[in-house]
């Protein structure tokens, strides 16, 4: 046989019998060589195939409703968290993808440990799909005279700009990097509506930041305030002064939550439209410290 001759001649066995059952067992080991490596190939190819089949934007949109709209709002324009448009391209796909499914610690964006590398690649391409389609929502408006309209309608008693302001409401240093125009312009229409809410992972305890209490005391005397602080047996209300308020609920009369108050006034009946949209201009452009 040829293939028996091209054997070395200390292969082990005796004689031809033992030179075929030696070349049948050689054989035998580089065919299950051949499976494993042939198998690994495969398995490396239809990975890299699912991976290339993911990234659909189309997939994206859906996962992204499903996962993130609420929010980030169903445009990526911002909502309860930041407007998203513009953020690839100082971030990356990499470190968005990571930040999809392992979130930011310390801060109100969970991990999301139930969507696949894959699914978190959709994502990213949708969000590069809207940023290649569409610009951030477009401004109307004229910062100017919205900075103007701004200080002219005392927003700057109760909001901080650049460490300058009062403290009663949120910072609004970087609110143009935190919420798209859609929802600020909602904000000063509705304040009181769809209020933010802060929680760590899908089934955290939702906190509902600036909601109203009306506290009554034994002695008659009610507190209104936003609530800053909260556990089981007591609660820390801020009023429109600034100050806190710390009730030990048993000793409290009545403890009531107050939906649709606000601290902040609605602008839609004092403000035209045009104004309002020269107030979120200059909202808008608010997006470092200075």
């Amino acid at each position: 046989m040829l293939f028996m001759a091209t054997l070395p001649e200390a292969w082990p066995g005796k004689g031809a019998e033992g030179v075929c059952a030696n070349a049948i067992r050689w054989l035998r080991l580089v065919a299950s060589a051949f499976v494993v490596i042939a198998s690994a190939f495969l398995v490396s190819q239809a990975t890299v195939a699912e991976s290339q089949t993911a990234v659909s934007p189309e997939e994206g949109k859906r996962l992204f409703e499903q996962n993130c709209s609420v929010c980030h709002g169903v445009d990526a324009g911002g909502g309860d968290g930041p407007d998203l448009h513009g953020v690839l391209a100082s971030l990356g796909d990499a470190s968005m993808q990571d930040i999809i499914r392992r979130g930011i610690p310390g801060t109100a964006m969970p991990g999301s440990s139930s969507l696949s590398e894959r699914e978190a690649v959709a994502i990213v391409a949708y969000l590069r799909k809207l940023d290649s389609t569409t610009a951030s929502e477009e401004t109307r408006g004229d910062p100017r005279k919205g900075e103007l309209l701004y200080h002219a309608s005392g927003c700057p008693v109760c909001h901080m700009i650049g460490g300058q302001g009062g403290s009663i409401g949120p910072d609004l240093t970087r609110i143009g990097a935190m919420r798209g125009t859609t929802n600020l312009q909602a904000r000063l229409r509705e304040p009181s509506a769809n209020l933010p809410k802060v929680g760590e992972g899908p089934f955290g305890n939702r906190w509902t930041q600036y909601l109203m209490y009306r506290a009554v005391e034994q002695d008659g005397r009610v507190v209104e305030g936003m609530r800053v602080g909260e556990d089981s047996f007591t609660i820390v209300l801020k009023d429109a002064n600034g100050k806190f308020h710390g009730f030990w609920k048993p000793d409290l009369r009545s403890l009531d939550k107050e939906p649709g108050k606000s601290f902040m006034p609605s602008f839609k009946d004092t403000l035209s439209q045009t104004q309002l949209d020269d107030v979120v201009a200059y909202l808008a452009s608010l997006k470092s410290a200075p």
